[in-house]
């Protein structure tokens, strides 16, 4: 811990002698509550790669954290699964003499692998600086963050995992102390609990929940994750949908053929696999897997009134320049409470300078199924599979034999990664019920109750593994360009999530 206490000293050190590059520029700075230590703070820990692939990586950060924490003075360990193969889960209690509700608060410290070269000029992953606003709406570069700087209005700080969740780390620990010495009053025991594999969907999470779930247990978690809801308001999420990558391969001849001397005449794999992904789903985006649709718990009445309470999405459709959406019309919120399934990735052949006139042997597509609640991967994986099989493919989870290629005239390799299933809190829950009135006393910026976000975190395995229930608090800003370059977090959304969680804390919770 001394090694690392060293090494925040230094880059702090090197964070605050960064020369102000854009004195000039006319605005306000940072907003007040986040203060200069703070952001420093957060600078350092941006800095560090959080890579879940990488074990030093993670063990880095964790560490990290672990300082944070000793900096506000609350007694931490890492946590391992038994085998000890997973990166740790950074762990934080302070008991509050007279509480009776105990509180754990959640976030992530790793972060989705980088690819510096799609980054903008003069953005680093983990080289934090500041912009004038997202690279994509024609945002500028600043410079280095110092105390002294002058930034516009609206600024940003770009970097890996600003938004996706260092932020969540660094909103939680600051709500309890920031580093000038402002804390929370408490009413709650309080708990952290700080993953570091969630990007890699959290293989090992229930073998760490399973291993330490006595000094686990809660009343409530608050899981800090997150983007606010587009319009810029602020939100609470009481669900998530499950999720499972699927890898789809399907295979022509056994070696590259010239497409003129073979086309019309060689079976071509791309172009059966593009059939066979266009079969997935209808012109409106309905998908045609039969039984698909099944087992969804449908919407309560309660949770379709908030969802006809959000503001309208057609001010992000036109951001985005989608001139008309799928759904048949229906309500953002209502169409991410039904399972779903996104092509994310294809590859056959190549398309650049080095594409060649031949048909490939193989085409791969990489599927992105999202769940509900009532869905079981099993289940869902099994009707997919049956779907392929119905357009007449012969299945396997391998690469085919010889004898195979000659025995199926169609064949199809389907394999699914590592996923979880979907979890959603009923807006009953008396200690959620709590939570939304204190966020609506807190500030008169609006809050919009989520039923459940598009997005997954592996909230079903808490549920299945603690029981207690869970809500989410989005912190950072929608347009944050979360798993992608030129990932970014605004400040003042920051500060705000600051004094949101602390209302939390400071509340004790008790029948009213």
């Amino acid at each position: 811990m001394q090694g690392w206490s060293k090494r925040w000293e230094v880059l702090a050190v090197g964070m605050a002698g960064f020369a102000a590059a854009i004195a000039s520029v006319p605005a306000a700075a940072q907003p007040a509550m986040l203060d200069a230590a703070t952001v420093e703070e957060y600078i350092a820990f941006l800095s560090l790669p959080n890579d879940a692939a990488n074990p030093a990586d993670a063990l880095a950060n964790a560490h990290f954290v672990q300082a944070m924490m000793q900096r506000r003075g609350i007694a931490s360990e890492l946590l391992y699964d038994i085998d000890r193969k997973a990166p740790p889960a950074v762990f934080g209690e302070v008991k509050t003499p007279g509480a009776t509700k105990t509180i754990v608060f959640y976030a992530h410290y790793d972060g989705q692998p980088v690819v510096p070269e799609r980054w903008a000029p003069g953005l680093s992953p983990f080289g934090p600086v500041a912009i004038s606003r997202p690279i994509e709406q024609g945002g500028a570069v600043l410079g280095p963050w110092t105390p002294e700087a002058r930034f516009p209005a609206g600024w940003r700080l770009a970097a890996r995992s600003a938004a996706d969740d260092k932020a969540g780390v660094m909103v939680a620990l600051n709500a309890f102390r920031d580093p000038a010495g402002t804390a929370a009053r408490l009413g709650v025991n309080v708990k952290f609990f700080f993953e570091g594999e969630e990007e890699k969907g959290s293989p090992n999470l229930r073998a760490i929940l399973h291993a330490h779930s006595e000094k686990l247990e809660s009343d409530l978690w608050v899981m800090v994750d997150g983007p606010r809801h587009t319009a810029g308001y602020r939100a609470m999420v009481l669900g998530v949908r499950g999720v499972v990558d699927v890898g789809i391969t399907v295979y022509g001849a056994n070696r590259p053929l010239h497409a003129g001397n073979y086309g019309n005449w060689a079976p071509n794999p791309a172009l059966r696999l593009a059939a066979l992904l266009g079969s997935l789903k209808d012109a409106d985006g309905r998908i045609l897997i039969p039984g698909f649709y099944d087992d969804a718990v449908p919407a309560t009445a309660a949770e379709l009134v908030e969802i006809a309470k959000a503001p309208s999405m057609d001010a992000t459709r036109q951001s985005l320049g989608i001139a008309r959406t799928q759904g048949g019309g229906r309500l953002h919120g209502e169409l991410v409470l039904l399972p779903g399934i996104e092509i994310t990735g294809l590859r056959a052949g190549a398309t650049d300078a080095k594409a060649a006139n031949v048909i490939p042997t193989e085409a791969e597509a990489r599927l992105d199924m999202r769940l509900v609640k009532g869905d079981r991967i099993d289940r869902q994986l099994a009707r997919l599979v049956r779907f392929i099989e119905g357009q007449g493919y012969h299945v396997l989870d391998r690469a085919p034999t010889a004898a195979e290629r000659l025995a199926h005239p169609l064949i199809a390799r389907v394999v699914s990664g590592f996923g979880y299933e979907a979890q959603r809190t009923s807006l009953d829950e008396p200690m959620v019920t709590r939570v939304k009135q204190l966020l609506e006393s807190v500030s008169p910026d609006r809050l919009v109750v989520v039923p459940s976000t598009g997005g997954s975190l592996p909230l079903s395995l808490f549920a299945g593994e603690l029981g207690a229930p869970m809500v989410t608090i989005p912190v950072v800003n929608a347009d944050n360009n979360q798993h992608g370059e030129n990932e970014n977090v605004d400040p003042a959304f920051l500060a705000e999530g600051i004094t949101n969680i602390r209302a939390i804390m400071e509340d004790d919770f008790s029948d009213r």
